[in-house]
């Protein structure tokens, strides 16, 4: 029942957080989740050079 409760309520939290990023970002939102994601993928693609350069030491 507890669990039943916990989802409930985070489903409706995040239903309230999508809908007041797509009301206040509008057509924005696709630009601020592409930003998002390119930021991300750069993060990510630097982590892994530094991994291989370190792997490539050893």
């Amino acid at each position: 029942m507890k669990d039943s409760i916990q989802l409930l309520a985070a489903a409706v939290a995040f239903s309230i957080i999508a809908w007041m990023f797509w009301h206040f970002l509008g057509n924005g939102g696709v630009g601020v989740i592409s930003a998002v994601a390119l930021f991300l993928l750069v993060a990510d693609n630097i982590r892994l050079r530094h991994k291989l350069k370190a792997e490539q030491r050893h």
